[in-house]
């Protein structure tokens, strides 16, 4: 089984030989950190190894701190997670028979290293028992729990999100946001943890409004061209947004936090100065959590390979064929494998790739409606159940090729080398057809290892009436079958795909040139 494991700076000491004893006792250990003496709150940790547990990416946990205690008392916060200190052996094991106790919390500063083996052996081997008593009294424990459901029901459910795995991410960026406390606000809310930018984010931010004047202003007094003035205010924006995800990024460890800059679209056909750029934003905004985003071109998926295997983070954008999403993932896997071949670290690169929802359904339902137009009565029926399904289908298959390329012992030789996984990010997930709900993308794609960014319309409707549930492991095979149905009535997902990658980075393209006349424009008025 999968047991998670986590310390704090005191239990660190002891965090090296507890993953070798799980390893020994024929179990999978997941490393949560932290990884060295520098202070970190022990609630952090707990709640990282609750969350794996709540996830079902781990059976069990041991939590290290200094006493246990605090640990314990953090962990056993969490819905589903039943944690308790043992310091004998009796107790390790009679607290998982008896109590299906989960996660086990042990004081390094109480114990010493051979008392420590026995005690995570013990409750390692332990089975709960399901004796009628044991089950009766864990019932009450559970009605305990269930007692808080109405006040969690109540909760932000872009906080139940991220408890299924989920991670809620902004597609939104202006100076305001940052300067009159906004973003901010919704940070510390635990509305979002991360932030996207894209070059029409930018033009529309620059386009309107006052909040740019003054550093406008002082760039033009400094000479500086429209290009340079662009560029330097969407690096000032970026750095200070990811100040602001300063804390998230530390308190999960490097999984969320990150903000995303894009390469400048006219490099989407060319790897150097694709790569070159990267380098270049990178050290401009100068911060660790920092993404610098590539589309996922035929030359940005080489740019890719190298970005990685060179140490960066990446946000591979603009995927929408799982073709194209095959080819991202293994060059985000090569370019792990050069890193380790040449005794380089990998466990502080993440990545993530961001496959594109909703363009893939206008796109579809345009097709559709044409073949609705030239259609007898006998086939209109059939042609309007496929309209709205393409976008979830296709995206729920790209993550079943995700659990596939993330699931292969060559994947397994990475992780162990300290990878983490590239998790696939939805993208385009707003409601263009007024006809679908405002969540109805969001609300199909929950699921474990993911990441979901959204506009500002649609984090303020998922706050309001979302209803946060794992479907995005649900319909597999109605999606596959679904793609056959769209191909046996015309739809050619190929092409359908290529153009809108095609289309998308000639949008992003415009938009770039957009900013730069309109930053051109200011500049001349000062």
């Amino acid at each position: 089984m999968k047991v998670a494991v986590g310390a704090d700076h005191a239990g660190f000491p002891l965090k090296g030989r507890v993953l070798e004893v799980v390893r020994e006792r024929g179990h999978e250990p997941i490393d949560l950190g932290t990884d060295s003496t520098s202070p970190v709150d022990y609630p952090d940790i707990a709640r990282a190894v609750g969350e794996a547990i709540q996830q079902g990416r781990a059976a069990r946990g041991v939590l290290l701190c200094g006493s246990g205690v605090g640990a314990s008392v953090a962990a056993s916060k969490m819905r589903g997670v039943r944690s308790a200190v043992c310091h004998d052996t009796y107790s390790a094991h009679q607290g998982v028979e008896h109590d299906d106790m989960n996660v086990l919390a042990l004081g390094a500063r109480i114990i010493g290293p051979e008392l420590m083996v026995e005690l995570v052996s013990a409750f390692l081997a332990a089975r709960y028992t399901a004796a009628e008593r044991h089950e009766r009294r864990l019932s009450k424990v559970v009605e305990i729990e269930r007692g808080l459901m109405k006040e969690q029901a109540m909760e932000n459910p872009l906080i139940l999100m991220q408890k299924l795995g989920q991670s809620p991410w902004y597609d939104n960026i202006r100076r305001g946001l940052l300067t009159g406390g906004a973003l901010e606000r919704m940070i510390g809310d635990g509305d979002i943890v991360g932030l996207t930018s894209n070059p029409t984010i930018f033009e529309q931010a620059l386009a309107t409004g006052t909040d740019y004047d003054d550093a406008l202003a002082r760039l033009v007094k400094a000479g500086k061209s429209a290009d340079e003035i662009a560029d330097a205010l969407t690096i000032e924006d970026i750095r200070g947004a990811a100040a602001l995800f300063q804390p998230v990024f530390t308190r999960t460890g490097g999984k969320d936090g990150y903000v995303s800059i894009e390469v400048n679209p006219k490099y989407a056909g060319d790897t150097e100065k694709t790569v070159t750029e990267v380098v270049r934003l990178r050290k401009a905004v100068d911060r660790p959590n920092l993404m610098v985003k590539i589309p996922a071109t035929r030359a940005g998926v080489t740019a890719i390979e190298r970005s990685i295997a060179d140490g960066f983070s990446i946000n591979v954008t603009l995927i929408f064929s799982l073709e194209r999403y095959a080819e991202v993932i293994d060059a985000y896997q090569s370019g792990l494998r050069r890193r380790v071949a040449a005794g380089q670290d990998v466990s502080r690169i993440a990545s993530v790739a961001s496959f594109f929802v909703s363009r893939v359904d206008s796109a579809v339902d345009a097709i559709l409606e044409d073949r609705i137009r030239a259609s007898g009565d006998a086939d209109r029926g059939a042609l309007e159940a496929l309209r709205g399904k393409a976008a979830i289908a296709n995206a729920k298959i790209a993550y079943q090729l995700f659990l596939e390329k993330f699931g292969t012992p060559a994947w397994g030789e990475l992780e162990r080398a300290g990878a983490r996984v590239q998790r696939p990010l939805w993208a385009s997930t707003s409601t263009k057809n007024p006809a679908y709900p405002d969540t109805y993308y969001v609300e199909a794609l929950i699921g474990p290892d993911t990441v979901d960014t959204m506009p500002p319309q649609t984090v303020v409707a998922y706050k309001d009436h979302g209803k946060p549930e794992v479907r995005l492991t649900q319909g597999a095979g109605e999606a596959r079958a679904l793609m056959a149905e769209l191909a046996r009535v015309g739809v050619d997902m190929a092409r359908v795909t290529q153009k809108l990658e095609e289309d998308g980075v000639a949008s992003f393209a415009r938009s770039f040139e957009s900013l730069i006349r309109t930053v051109e424009k200011r500049r001349e008025v000062r």
